[in-house]
């Protein structure tokens, strides 16, 4: 996630030397949470920070899905107080697959709340590409995952004080890069023996039953922040509504009944234990509504920050 955010009213009233400075915008809406919900708020001005996913779940299609992901970020000084950049590591392993990537973002906040008594909320994009680790995607437990190619991803977050909290809403879509379908077949690897789904190239199967990821993926996320204890506890909670990573086949003689890919429909909910100036610790939720097979039916973790 890097974050860039410019203001001009901000820096006019601020001035450049009050920019090293955490605001109060930042400090109360940051989601610092077990949660996908997007904040638009950049981070502590010349330091680094860090950042911990551990996740244990359970999707019916997948069977259990541990995960982690490990993110380092940067907010730049001065006039670049408002952008946040980073770098994260990720791990997913389940039944079916094995999936890892390196993810880069830039996260800009355009435009900071105007404050309680103002109609001017936050505003800000989150700019990312989800790369499959170089080195591992051709390796057998790490090829079936790889399958899913590249991401590129771009979020819109608006957030706005809202009563005794910030309410939240995120637009967020990903194109998919570099995608193949996730089957080999016979054929495939006759001609070129060891191949792997990821180096399918443009052959198309030579039978009907393959999955095809979807080129584009949308998401939708409203959520609330609610401090309970000043600075020292809040609690953020969230609706998903995303759209199925792969696309539903047609109907054909051989594949009379395809299986039918549906959105996803998520709730999230954590608690933000501020640990300290420096340290914050989440543990939290994510449950599916729908019932789907390939719906997580939960999704439970903890989350570490330290700035």
């Amino acid at each position: 996630m890097f974050a860039v955010m410019w203001s001009p009213s901000a820096f006019a009233a601020e001035g450049v030397a009050s920019a090293d400075v955490e605001d109060a915008v930042t400090s109360e809406q940051s989601v610092d949470a077990y949660s996908e919900l997007e904040d638009a708020q950049p981070g502590a001005p010349g330091r680094l920070e860090e950042r911990l996913w551990l996740t244990w779940g359970y999707v019916p299609a997948e069977g259990f899905t541990p995960s982690d992901e490990l993110e380092f970020s940067y907010t730049p000084k001065g006039k670049l107080s408002n952008s946040e950049f980073l770098i994260s590591q990720y791990f997913e392993h389940d039944d079916v697959d094995n999936t890892t990537a390196i993810n880069f973002g830039w996260n800009q906040r355009w435009v900071k709340d105007g404050g309680r008594k103002s109609w001017v909320p936050s505003i800000g994009t989150l700019t990312e590409y989800w790369m499959r680790t170089p080195g591992l995607i051709t390796l057998p437990s790490m090829a079936p995952g790889a399958t899913q190619g590249d991401h590129i991803g771009e979020t819109l977050t608006i957030a706005k004080y809202l009563g005794p909290g910030t309410i939240y809403v995120n637009g967020e879509a990903s194109l998919r890069v570099f995608e193949t379908q996730i089957c080999v077949t016979e054929e495939d690897v006759a001609i070129q023996p060891g191949d792997a789904p990821d180096q399918n190239g443009s052959a198309l199967p030579n039978y009907d039953g393959c999955d095809y990821w979807a080129p584009w993926t949308f998401a939708v996320r409203a959520g609330y922040k609610l401090p309970v204890v000043q600075d020292r506890l809040d609690v953020v909670a969230d609706y998903v509504h995303e759209t199925n990573e792969f696309v539903t086949q047609q109907k054909s003689d051989t594949y009379p009944e395809p299986e039918v890919h549906h959105p996803y429909e998520l709730a999230e909910l954590a608690l933000m234990v501020h640990l300290g100036d420096h340290w914050t610790l989440s543990p939290g939720i994510m449950v599916g509504l729908d019932g789907h097979e390939e719906t997580p039916q939960y999704e439970t973790g903890l989350f570490l920050l330290h700035e």
